[in-house]
């Protein structure tokens, strides 16, 4: 007889129904069925709650009745061992995604930042090094992007976005980047102004931008939240 077999013949035997067993053992009907099914197996926290539910030993439920008694302390140990292995797995598999999701995150604001100096920090005198670092941006629809330089703010935007990818927020990450050039676009597009405007020296862009980054923000909280929802959810079944 399986686990799942043994598992099903003492809920049976207890007058429980499937949605009963789960309610009890705090786990969704969908896993109880799976358990029954051989589909998978319940981890040693949950089985012994059903060994309590059933009124018997987390040995007799995974040991044949022919079977003696150090093969059970084995087989529990070996599921021991495999569910840590899991999550070892697991958190090896979160931390590559994670690394990977910054380095892209990263990637993407270089690119905006190399983006901007090839269009606006042009010049045959300068070196490389100048290039890179210490030209001004000028001309048409520079004064955003040098703006968000001069400010340091490109950079804060830039550790907003990658810090959390880090962390396992990347529908966050994802946000927050997609607000930057958004709000970068949309401050260049509409944010000129006459001169002689009350704020913005004749340029509203950084209000467009502001505006854009920190809604793109309020989005990616909200957008981990439902991700937590949504995992909480899938953990439970």
């Amino acid at each position: 007889m399986t686990l799942g077999e043994r598992i099903k013949s003492c809920r049976q035997k207890a007058g429980l129904s499937q949605e009963k067993l789960a309610e009890l053992a705090g786990v969704s009907r969908q896993a109880v069925t799976k358990w029954e099914a051989g589909q998978s197996a319940p981890s040693t926290e949950n089985l012994l709650k059903l060994a309590g539910i059933f009124g018997t030993t987390a040995g007799l439920l995974l040991a044949p009745e022919d079977e003696e008694r150090p093969s059970v302390a084995a087989e529990l140990f070996r599921l021991q061992k495999e569910e840590e292995e899991k999550q070892r797995a697991a958190k090896r598999r979160r931390l590559k995604e994670n690394t990977l999701a910054a380095a892209l995150a990263a990637a993407g604001y270089l690119a905006v930042y190399l983006a901007g100096r090839i269009i606006w920090c042009s010049g045959p005198e300068a070196s490389i090094t100048g290039w890179l670092f210490s030209a001004k941006p000028s001309g048409e629809h520079s004064y955003l992007y040098g703006w968000l330089l001069s400010s340091g703010l490109f950079w804060w935007a830039m550790a907003i976005t990658v810090i959390p990818a880090l962390f396992g927020k990347r529908g966050f990450s994802c946000a927050a980047f997609a607000g930057f050039v958004l709000g970068l676009l949309l401050g260049i597009a509409f944010g000129p102004n006459p001169e002689g405007a009350a704020y913005g020296h004749g340029d509203y862009g950084w209000a467009v931008w502001g505006g854009s980054f920190l809604l793109s923000i309020a989005a990616g909280v909200v957008t981990e939240c439902c991700r937590s929802r949504s995992r909480r959810r899938s953990e439970s079944q």
